[in-house]
This record gives structure tokens, sequence and C-alpha cells, in this order.
């Protein structure tokens, strides 16, 4: 994998955005350290660190879930390493004018004794974003089903932009899809862990699974006065009448 413009590769194997470089020693440090559990975008560890402009940025550990938490925990094996690629994805998504996270540094720590770098440990750093809220909360706060049909409107617009760029988001659910304020500002899609990023398109059937999957994801809500069924039906609406 070549290393994506903008981003230097260290001699401990992280890529680093260009000017960051200083900052990846205590990023570093705090991954060692974070606990607090993350609520959005991901599981694992979280900290947060503050950058020189007044942002903020959020440093992420990688942990497995489920039974493979259990067995391998933060090891991590294959190349290229999982924070590369959620990084290569994660730009191409922003390249393509996709609101998304911007990522400051993906990080390779291998553990001792490792051989060529396997297993390994991964971090990613990213900036905070100015969409804080989930768009799972706007669902359950909207006042009336003509927002909550609006909602589902500018969501279903960041998703069709997310596959015309080619990026394939495995996950995409209501926890990983961040609005603001107000209707008239872009959803923002985080969390492109096991994000792939294609030279066209993404077809019909990768389309197909990610409605499915958001769509399941709302229908789990329980919001007033819609079923599963309908959470589908109301999906496929929005993003018909956007095509």
């Amino acid at each position: 994998m070549r290393v994506p413009e903008g981003f230097r590769l260290t001699a401990a194997g992280s890529l680093v955005r260009c000017g960051y470089e200083s900052r990846l020693p205590d990023w570093v440090q705090r991954a060692r350290t974070a606990g607090e559990s993350v609520g959005i975008g991901g599981r694992g560890g979280l900290a947060r660190a503050p950058l020189d402009d007044g942002a903020e940025a959020f440093v992420r550990r990688y942990r497995h879930g489920g039974l493979l938490g259990t067995v391998l925990g933060e090891a991590y094996f294959g190349r290229p390493p999982r924070p590369w690629r959620e990084l290569v994805a994660t730009e191409a998504a922003r390249r393509a004018g996709v609101v998304a996270p911007e990522v400051l540094a993906a990080v390779v720590e291998p553990f001792d004794g490792a051989v060529f770098g396997v297993p390994y440990r991964g971090v990613l750093v990213t900036r905070g974003l100015e969409q804080r809220r989930t768009f799972r909360e706007a669902l359950l706060e909207a006042s009336s089903g003509e927002e909550r049909l609006r909602w589902l409107a500018v969501a279903a617009a960041a998703v069709r932009q997310l596959h015309t760029c080619g990026v394939r988001h495995p996950d995409l659910n209501v926890t990983n899809l961040l609005v603001g304020d107000s209707l008239d500002e872009k959803v923002a899609v985080i969390d492109f862990d096991r994000a792939v990023a294609g030279t066209s398109p993404v077809g019909w059937v990768g389309r197909r699974m990610a409605h499915r999957r958001l769509s399941r994801s709302i229908g789990k809500l329980g919001l007033p006065g819609l079923s599963r069924a309908q959470a589908r039906r109301e999906l496929a609406v929005v993003l018909e009448a956007g095509r």
C-alpha cells in the first residue's frame, strides 16, 4: 500500500499526517492508558487530546468484539495493518466530499517479540467533528413523522454520496452517522474500520446490504408507530427519491 498523500510513514510503522509528527508520542501514550468506552464509532478505549487550534482529537484503540475480543483482545494480524486501511477508506470518502473524520494518525504498535511487526496493536487518531449528535438521537427526538422523514432523507443523501464515490462501509447504523442541530447540515459518516475504497461506485448488492443494515438499525429503535418493516419501507422511499 502506498503512503497516502499528506502523510508520513514513521520508522515504527505508523502513518501520521504531515505537521503532526511531534504529537505522535503523546497520542501513543494516551492510547496506552485510554479507558473511556467508545459510545460511537467503534469499540475499545478512547482518549481525548487537545489540538493547538483549540479543537479536540480522539485517540481510539482497536479491539476485537465478541468471541474474537475474548481470544485476541487488541492483537491484530495481516497486512496492510487495519489502521492503515481505515485511513485509506476515510480519506477516499473525504476527497469525494463526504463529511468524515480527518485522520491525524494511523498507529501500528507491534507487540514485544512480534515478527515483521505482527501481531500489533492499532490506534486511530482523528480530529473531532462539528456534528456530535448521533442519527439515533435525531430520530428519537423527532417531534413528528414528517421530521423523521426529513432526517431519513439527509442520512440517505450521505449514504448515496458514499456509495457513488466507491466506498463500501460495512457497518452503516444509527450510531455511525452523526448530525448537527439543523436539518440543513450534512450528515457525517464515521467508523470506517473494515470499509473498502473502490475505483467505481458500489454495486447493487453492496448498496442493498448497506441499506438493510441501516434499516435494521432504525427498526430496533422502537420508534412510535414504526415497525422494522415500515422502517425499511421509509428508508427505501427516501433513497429512491434521491436517485
